[in-house]
Order: structure tokens, then sequence, then C-alpha cells
């Protein structure tokens, strides 16, 4: 917390540390309203089987901040959100649950639009199955797999 929050916390009569636990409160309500529309976004295409993973999550917690069927969704909203750290943690999250799910990060920056993020092989997956009718609409093997979509040249 910087110097003007805590000065204006002094001026309202709280201590420190009332104030940034306030800001702590803050900071988690505009995480929760992020993840809220990001579960009402996907809903779109995922209908009522898109939910917002409720309660704080704590380290080792296996639960995607956004649970829906083929993807793993973590939600990051801030300042400065690391797009990197929030796709990494999904992963480890998915992959420590056992799921099979595609690992996205949606990260925004305040005031900014949401951005979306995952690996390149999993957009191409995507991409296959959406465009090339692979695999009946899972998120496992696609006939894109055939080709080395790994190299880069």
């Amino acid at each position: 917390m910087d110097e003007g929050h805590i000065q204006m916390a002094n001026e309202q009569g709280r201590t420190g540390s009332e104030a940034k636990e306030n800001m702590g409160k803050l900071s988690r309500n505009k995480g929760a309203r992020f993840e809220r529309f990001v579960a009402n976004k996907l809903k779109r295409v995922f209908g009522e089987n898109t939910t917002r993973s409720s309660g704080q999550c704590f380290s080792g917690d296996t639960r995607a901040d956004v649970d829906c069927p083929e993807i793993w969704v973590e939600c990051k909203v801030g300042k400065r959100p690391n797009i990197k750290a929030a796709l990494e943690q999904a992963e480890e999250a998915a992959g420590s649950s056992g799921s099979e799910k595609t690992a996205v990060a949606i990260c925004k920056w305040d005031r900014g639009e949401p951005i979306a993020s995952m690996r390149l092989d999993d957009f191409i997956d995507i991409l296959c199955r959406a465009y090339l009718g692979g695999n009946n609409g899972s998120m496992g093997t696609s006939i894109c797999e055939q080709e080395d979509v790994n190299s880069s040249s």
C-alpha cells in the first residue's frame, strides 16, 4: 500500500493494518467480479455447464476459477497480471487434478480488455477440430496430430 492510501486510512481513523486488510478485500472482490464476468461469457458457449468456483482458492487447491467443459480456466485481474504465471498455474492445477482439460489463462489489466492465453499446440488443436472436423469435438488426439505442428521453421 502506498503512502497516499495509508494517509487516507489514518485520516479516516483506521490503522495501517486495517487499511491493508480492506485493500485485500477490495482485490478479492475485483477478482470475484472478473471470474463471474468470464463465467458469463463462457456460458454463451458451454451453457449451464459453466460455473464459477466459489470461495478463495489457496496453494495446492485444484479447482479452476471457472469450471466448464473442455478448458481449465485461471482468471487474473489487476494492474499488470502475469500471463505466463497464470497459464503455468492453470496447467499445474489441471495436471495435479488429473484433468484432461486444456489450460487457459484469462487475464485483464485494470481498465483493459481481457486476454485469453494458451499454448500454441492447444490452440492449433482447437482450430483443427473446429475447421477440419477433428475428433468429434473432444479435447484429445486430433487429426492435426498427423502433421508435426510443433516444428518451427
